[in-house]
């Protein structure tokens, strides 16, 4: 473990300051495809292309396969980091394991861009970038099918061979697409039930938040603030939750000098209507907890990367509420805690620090 920081030290024991945003793990079939879908339609490049890039992610090196791209901003500077990780897959009780889920993903959304629906639970775990890092022209090229709601602010596609999606929303300007053909093509209908659009958000940076498709989004929110030091925010759906309609709450991360980075609870009455559904995903990693193993599983490679001050006070915070979490050596005075929110264990977090002095980080870290 790191010697003891004398400014982090004279904190109180729950000090936490800002968690700042590195990037995000995907547990992939094939990271490979994975990586060539980022790299061919929107602003990424690989990772060995990029001298920004430096850092590591749980289960980087111990992976079977692995490929990492950097998204760029319009400025060309990164706006995320991604880490496509294959690993050896657990099985649960009920002999699911994650590729299960993948092709569960896989066939909901080939549904939406079948035309059999608009919506798919899925969507409901995604990041959203603005519009400037996606590639229309080669969307265009390749007629490649996406969702563009009707109102052309928003834009989603599967990430292939994982069980997440991706937003794409317009800052100032809509897409201008060229043939308005292929417009036809992958427009659609707005999914999003009982949504207010009078007064929608404008986000202020090119990365700016995490969804996350939860059951109980009200639990989720006070994790998040409590945990987190997130703040919350108002959003466009109606709350108390009305019958028929999604119940959405929304949380601010302030960020060290860039503007706050949004978390985003989704609790849809129709997660229980897809093939290995949504229930099903957060009951996977709800039993492999309750295993109490020392080893992670293949689910904990879908984590939100942030970069903390210390490890300490989340631990603290953690062990109080009787949270499982694990932590890592990841590289040299490097060290990662991993945990899911309890009860909406789909939410899982990758807090990143140089400093841990409270618990001894496991090396070599191992997969069930």
């Amino acid at each position: 473990m790191t010697q003891t920081d004398p400014e982090i030290e004279s904190r109180s024991p729950h000090s936490r300051g800002f968690l700042n945003l590195l990037g995000r793990s995907f547990f992939s079939e094939d990271p490979q495809n994975s990586a060539n879908f980022w790299i061919k339609y929107s602003t990424s490049v690989e990772r060995k292309d990029d001298h920004l890039h430096h850092g590591t992610t749980v289960g980087l090196h111990e992976s079977l396969e692995n490929d990492e791209v950097v998204v760029k901003r319009s400025d060309g500077m990164p706006a995320e980091k991604l880490y496509f990780l294959k690993v050896p897959d657990w099985t649960s009780p009920e002999n699911l394991s994650m590729t299960d889920f993948v092709q569960g993903a896989k066939a909901s959304w080939q549904s939406v861009m079948d035309g059999f629906q608009i919506y798919s639970p899925w969507s409901d775990y995604h990041d959203g970038h603005l519009y400037e890092t996606i590639n229309w022209k080669q969307l265009e090229n390749d007629w490649y099918k996406i969702q563009l709601y009707d109102i052309k602010a928003v834009a989603r596609a599967y990430i292939p061979n994982t069980t997440w999606t991706m937003e794409w929303r317009a800052a100032h300007e809509l897409p201008n697409l060229s043939n308005k053909k292929y417009e036809e093509y992958i427009m659609t209908a707005d999914p999003d039930k009982c949504r207010n659009n009078s007064d929608d958000e404008t986000p202020s940076r090119t990365f700016w938040k995490s969804t996350f498709a939860v059951l109980n989004a009200s639990s989720a929110k006070d994790f998040a603030l409590d945990v987190l030091n997130g703040t919350e925010i108002p959003n466009p759906y109606p709350w108390p939750p009305v019958p028929g309609c999604i119940a959405v709450s929304w949380v601010a991360l302030p960020q060290d000098n860039a503007p706050d980075f949004q978390l985003h609870f989704v609790e849809d009455f129709v997660y229980d209507t897809v093939l290995h559904s949504i229930p099903e995903f957060i009951q996977y990693q709800r039993d492999f907890l309750k295993t109490g193993r020392k080893c992670i599983n293949s689910f904990m490679m879908n984590n939100l990367i942030l970069e903390a001050d210390s490890l300490d006070p989340y631990i603290r915070t953690l062990e109080e509420r009787l949270v499982p979490y694990f932590v890592f050596e990841i590289a040299q005075d490097r060290y990662a805690l991993l945990f899911s929110f309890p009860g909406n264990e789909g939410v899982t977090l990758q807090l990143q620090s140089p400093h841990l002095t409270n618990v001894e980080a496991a090396k070599p870290l191992e997969f069930c």
